[in-house]
């Protein structure tokens, strides 16, 4: 093992992202750990003396929110995962991370394997989660989460680690989608600027951050056309259409900007604001039908005061997101300037905190 063992609780101060350090490990609870290596546990050989301990399965306490638990030592379907109060556990939130065999970084399993850790998403406090004893396996069907006819963008980095997202069509509940907490930092973790692992990329610009992969990264597209961008739109600005992919040798790019079709924008405009209001972030987006030198995306305050600048620098033809965070302002109204030598637009939102 190389680095400290940790455990996640709900992620409020003085915890800042939920990941806890620890000495002692817990019985029903899950756990990060990294190691350099394949390496096995409880084997007999090691600790504990004759390998896994047998404990009573008692019902994992629960909070609102993801939690991080492990099962016991047999092997159960997580169909047969079940609470006290029925609907506690959100649909389509059991979670387990691989860090090895693509796809690597968040998938659904079909079964509690004695020895890992699962995510589950929890909608209301008080709650337990209840392991049956008996071994029953199960299996993932996955087409019933991710339809046959969305798009795929597939992301594989130079050592062989892949990820797939999807492009949602019709009307889906996208929060069946989010993913767990992002891992510690340094583990492969790709997913939507949301926290999703599908996002609607037609009605606006969506971001994919990227963390702990090794470059270059190819990024392919499957049963779409997307255009494809990194926050500048300088070094990566294409068009792709299904079965065409692209090499993302800088590994500078750490998020990249998507959006449905490859068109390029007809005409200039700056989009409002969304959240709005907006408790501290907000995303702001707009659009540009050619190549220009100078675009600038300043926001003031009720006193015309600049408060921040988001762009300053030549950008390609395209449709580009910028996210505002604005926690070290004042609650109030605020005002963004989209301005190039042939356009500028005035848009408000209202900061509440």
């Amino acid at each position: 093992m190389t680095a400290n063992v940790f455990y996640y609780a709900d992620p409020a101060p003085p915890v800042p992202n939920g990941y806890t350090q620890t000495t002692t490990v817990t019985p029903g609870l899950g756990y990060w750990m990294k190691h350099t290596g394949a390496r096995t546990y409880n084997t007999g050989e090691e600790w504990p003396a004759g390998g896994i301990q047998i404990v009573a399965h008692d019902p994992i306490s629960v909070f609102t929110g993801w939690n991080l638990f492990g099962g016991y030592e047999n092997t159960v379907a997580t169909s047969n995962v079940y609470t006290a109060n029925p609907g506690l556990i959100v649909a389509n939130s059991i979670w387990q991370y691989n860090s090895t065999t693509p796809p690597t970084g968040y998938t659904n399993p079909a079964n509690i394997e004695p020895g890992r850790g699962y995510w589950v998403k929890i909608n209301s406090p008080g709650g337990s989660l209840t392991l049956p004893s008996a071994i029953s396996k199960g299996s993932v069907e996955v087409a019933e989460y991710y339809k046959s006819d969305w798009g795929r963008i597939i992301l594989t980095d130079a050592v062989g680690k892949s990820y797939t997202l999807y492009t949602v069509k019709g009307e889906v509940d996208l929060e069946l989608y989010e993913l767990p907490p992002a891992p510690p930092t340094g583990m492969f973790d790709i997913r939507f600027g949301s926290g999703r692992v599908a996002e609607d990329i037609n009605k606006s610009v969506k971001t994919i951050d990227m963390s702990g992969v090794t470059y270059p990264i190819t990024v392919r597209v499957e049963g779409m056309d997307m255009r494809l961008q990194d926050e500048t739109g300088k070094t990566v600005n294409v068009n792709l259409k299904s079965g065409e992919e692209v090499l993302i040798g800088d590994a500078a790019i750490q998020k990249l900007m998507v959006s449905g079709g490859a068109a390029i924008p007809t005409v200039y405009a700056l989009e409002q604001n969304y959240p709005n209001p907006f408790n501290p972030s907000t995303v702001i987006e707009f659009s540009l039908p050619e190549d220009v030198g100078n675009v600038k995306l300043s926001i003031y305050n009720a006193l015309g005061e600049k408060v921040a600048e988001l762009v300053n620098t030549s950008l390609a033809a395209g449709k580009y997101s910028y996210t505002w965070n604005a926690k070290n302002v004042a609650t109030g109204m605020y005002i963004y300037e989209l301005r190039t030598d042939k356009f500028v637009s005035v848009k408000k939102m209202l900061l509440l905190k």
